[in-house]
């Protein structure tokens, strides 16, 4: 037995000298070498053999158990290559009767230095490879999913992954030191155990669990043993996976030759972050032609332009040491800062890239998930700010499919050192597009339905996470049990303010997962809601702290009303708020630890106590425990949720929109509240503050995709008016009947000072509404309910005395008027009389004439009781056109025709008023 131990040491000895100067992870040739794009033998999508690339043919992993006990290949890719999955309950694989300096070296000190790059798909913390005796005995190697790795029973570990999280978990030293490093980064060194140090001797080598229990759920890429310390040559080895597995590691990036840096970790220190690169390094049998980081969230993805569902099928060609990785700065994937020197774009990314190209490589395939609009790939060479020389591609028209992804792409060369971002037109509630998690809205036609009162399935979601909400089918989409989405309506009795709703129902509600960042963080939501009975609890939000959307949360956190007020359970509620069938904005914010406030229209209602989320998923409509009727009763045609608390400015801008959009009045008459647009501008402005009843307005402000051409107050208290683009006063505000605002900011705003709708003795209306119009001029309409109204009359002041302008109505409506910024207008019952003609002798003769016909004799005497005649068949009179504000000094008894008001004025002495019909004596 021991000629035969010296036997296998010396070919061991051999092995190494051998495969020294072939393939092997970052040139260093390991004892044992398990990679899922290599050596797999799998039936029926099953792995039954997983090969030693180290040297194929000794300690081949093979299937142990029976039927079913093989775990699945490339069930899940891991940045483009395969993995093996372990589904925990019984999957394992072993190479038997591996020697124990195959793992560790000879004698002690133990040496050894292991890595493996996996995904944690199960909750678990248990084995994932070990060298024992299969049963829970002596380990001489071995990894957990908690970050603990062992050498001779003795392990040292830190924390654990989350579910979904890929890593690079390695361990280098001695039984007597051993250091543990996650991505690259030295985690621990401190033994965890109290264990002595004990070797297994021979044992068969496990994957998947602890050998016969301890299953793990994960998906495990790739597997790398070595029976010494490898602490100069660890860099070489981590780079190798990490720039294969798009994993962001610490320090630099180093090829296999040793002196070769892929990556400068100090050059680009402030570039550091979801690191993800393409590169070839045939010493390291690396060949990773497309990339993007596995860290959480939105990534970038960079490769050869043979882009394709694979690595291995990506058709782009490299020669050997040439790389180019990216790093970025570490701020959001979004566009998140104002541009306006990308043309067709508003917003540019937080986030920025860096390039490191090392070799020369060309051109590069460079693509961004497809969703926002004029997309474009912004390049400079040495400006991380974009100021100025920037190189512009549209990525927009080019799309490409990837794993069922739809992504934009450019196709462009990056220089070594340059930065790069991306620029898009992007739209956002109040322009405010930080932070913004979900923004839902029934004029977005939800599952492309145009029809009044059908189930929605699909609702699209508008922010910056992209996504749906999703409900309303058999499993695996049924949300909370409920069995039906909340009901499409468009229709006049069910719009309000003449946009489209969402009608939750008793068995209704729609959810979506992750629509949160994190679990514990602060958090603005925002609905236009009405309620049709206050008689008890009606959902609005709530977290769902599942796993899936298939049942109900373990937890019941959620949001809506009560009665008349808002409340947030199990937080207290807020004060009375709502009156039934009438619309409000509701508002509820909370830090991760703070009480949560409640608004509604902009009031403070209270606030309740500390309130986190439950979960990162997110429910609407229902409450996710399930109830049959917390949905009930409720219409929201829009929802809006931040990952923060927005501050008073940015609040102000996202309430304005959607008030304007629904025809809400924000604030009280005693307080009232300016609305803002997206520019900042106050379009409706506090110093109205006596106008503050039924606050509406037609507008465009294209940020936020706000285009109302169609107003009426949804207050409580209705008003007479309605606003229109056109002399439509009734269809839908997405009707193509109704005329498009021209152009971008404009705000017609208009607010009454809540007097009755009775007349004075001048036969004017006493309510009187105040304008505040910006942006360019556009015509308009107003219609008005009130029968006895024959006229709209503005003035400069609300007395009606000054620059008084008469519109005559027809039907309750004007013709198209442009009514200036700061007027004031109401309505007059105007009525006329005819005096009986004047028969008295024609006694007086007319002394002056003009014609352009032949003169008669006689004429003009022989017309009576004239001063001037006037006589043309093929010419008019025109009086002189002008603006009465346009004549500096005008005198008592000057007559023109204001091309503004389109009337015939008179100067008074005083003041300049349209001629208009009346029964003077």
């Amino acid at each position: 037995m021991k000629k035969n131990n010296i036997l296998m040491g010396i070919l061991l000895a051999a092995g190494i000298s051998i495969f020294t100067n072939a393939q092997s992870p970052g040139g260093i040739a390991p004892q044992l070498w398990y990679k899922a794009d290599a050596g797999i033998t799998n039936s029926a999508g099953t792995v039954t053999q997983w090969n030693n690339s180290a040297s194929p043919g000794t300690y081949d992993l093979i299937q142990q158990g029976g039927a079913g006990t093989a775990p699945a290949y490339n069930t899940s890719q891991i940045n483009f290559n395969p993995s093996v999955r372990f589904d925990g309950v019984d999957d394992r694989l072993a190479a038997p009767s591996v020697p124990q300096n195959t793992v560790i070296s000879p004698a002690a000190p133990y040496q050894s230095s292991h890595y493996i790059v996996y995904r944690k798909v199960g909750s678990a913390s248990l084995p994932l490879y070990n060298h024992s005796d299969g049963s829970g005995g002596t380990w001489n190697v071995g990894a957990n999913a908690n970050a603990g790795m062992l050498v001779t029973n003795r392990s040292v570990g830190t924390t654990a992954p989350a579910v979904n999280e890929t890593r690079l978990q390695s361990a280098n030293g001695t039984s007597n030191s051993l250091s543990i490093y996650v991505n690259g980064q030295f985690k621990s060194s401190t033994f965890s155990n109290a264990n002595a140090v004990a070797t297994a001797g021979t044992q068969s080598f496990w994957v998947g669990g602890q050998g016969l229990n301890g299953f793990m759920n994960a998906d495990i890429a790739e597997i790398v043993i070595y029976n010494s310390t490898k602490t100069p040559e660890r860099p070489q080895i981590e780079s190798y996976l990490s720039l294969k597995y798009g994993i962001t590691k610490a320090g630099d990036y180093i090829a296999s030759d040793g002196t070769t840096v892929y990556w400068n970790s100090t050059t680009n220190s402030a570039y550091s972050n979801n690191i993800a690169g393409i590169a070839r390094d045939d010493n390291s049998a690396l060949y990773q032609k497309q990339s993007m980081s596995i860290n959480a969230g939105q990534q970038l993805l960079i490769g050869l332009t043979g882009m394709a569902n694979t690595n291995a099928s990506n058709s782009g060609t490299l020669t050997n040491m040439q790389s180019l990785v990216v790093g970025d700065n570490g701020l959001a994937k979004a566009p998140t800062t104002f541009v306006s020197n990308v043309p067709g774009t508003n917003f540019i990314f937080g986030s920025v890239w860096k390039v490191q190209n090392t070799g020369s490589v060309g051109t590069v395939r460079v693509m961004w998930p497809k969703g926002l609009n004029n997309l474009k790939l912004v390049q400079n060479s040495s400006d991380p700010t974009f100021a100025s020389g920037n190189t512009i591609t549209d990525m927009s028209a080019n799309t490409q499919t990837i794993n069922g992804v739809v992504y934009n792409y450019a196709d462009v060369s990056m220089a070594d050192g340059q930065f790069f971002t991306f620029a898009s037109y992007v739209q956002a509630p109040g322009g405010i597009i930080s932070n913004l998690r979900v923004w839902i809205k029934a004029d977005d036609n939800p599952n492309g339905n145009t029809t009044d009162n059908v189930a929605i399935s699909t609702w699209p979601n508008k922010g910056q996470i992209g996504g749906n909400f999703v409900g309303g089918a058999a499993s695996p989409n049924t949300i909370a049990l409920q069995t039906t989405g909340p009901l499409y309506r468009n229709s006049p009795a069910m719009n309000i303010n003449f946009n489209p709703v969402a009608q939750s129902t008793s068995t209704s509600g729609l959810g979506m997962l992750n629509a949160f960042a994190t679990v514990g963080d602060d958090y603005t939501m925002i609905a236009l809601n009405k309620n049709s009975n206050l008689g008890g609890f009606r959902n609005m939000f709530s977290f769902h702290g599942g796993s899936n959307l298939n049942g109900t949360s373990g937890s019941n956190t959620w949001f809506g009303t009560y009665i008349n007020t808002p409340i947030a359970w199990p937080s207290a509620a807020g004060t009375s708020a709502y009156t039934v069938n009438t619309p409000a904005v509701t508002t509820f914010s909370a830090t991760g630890t703070g009480t949560i406030a409640y608004q509604v229209n902009s009031v403070a209602k209270g606030s309740g106590g500390t309130l986190s989320k439950s979960g990162t998923n997110l429910v609407i409509g229902v409450d996710a425990d399930g109830g049959p009727d917390d949905g009930i009763d409720i219409v929201m045609p829009e929802n809006i949720m931040y990952n923060a608390v927005l501050n008073a400015a940015d609040y102000n801008k996202v309430v304005s929109y959607i008030a304007i959009k629904y025809g809400v009045t924000l604030g009280t008459f005693a307080a009232p509240v300016t609305y803002t647009g997206t520019n900042g501008t106050a379009v409706w402005s506090t110093a109205a503050n006596t106008y503050q009843n039924n606050v509406i307005g037609i507008a465009r402000d294209d940020i936020e995709a706000l285009h109302q051409r169609i107003a009426k107050s949804q207050d409580a208290t209705a008003d007479i008016i309605t606003l229109s683009t056109n002399n439509d006063f009734t269809a839908a505000n997405t009707s193509a009947g109704h005329a498009d605002i021209v152009n971008d900011q404009f705000y017609f705003m208009t607010g009454n000072n809540g007097a009755a709708t009775t007349y004075n003795a001048q036969n004017l209306m006493l309510r009187r509404w105040k304008v505040q119009s910006t942006g360019t001029a556009q015509n308009l309409y107003i219609k008005t309910s009130d029968s006895q109204a024959t006229y709209l009359v503005y003035a400069d002041d609300a007395a009606i005395t000054t620059n008084v302008v008469n519109i005559q109505l027809t039907g309750g409506a004007t013709s198209a008027i442009q009514i200036p910024n700061g007027k004031f207008f109401t309505f007059g019952k105007f009525t006329y009389c005819t005096q009986p003609p004047n028969n008295s002798p024609a006694n007086m003769i007319t002394k002056i004439g003009i014609t352009t016909q032949s003169k008669q004799s006689g004429w003009p005497e022989n017309i009576p009781n004239g001063a001037v005649a006037l006589e043309s068949k093929t010419k008019g009179f025109v009086i002189t056109r002008t603006q009465s504000s346009s004549i500096a000094n005008p005198v008592e008894g000057m007559l023109i025709y204001d091309t503004v008001s389109k009337c015939m004025k008179l100067y008074n002495g005083t003041s300049w008023n349209c001629v208009v019909r009346s029964c003077n004596q």
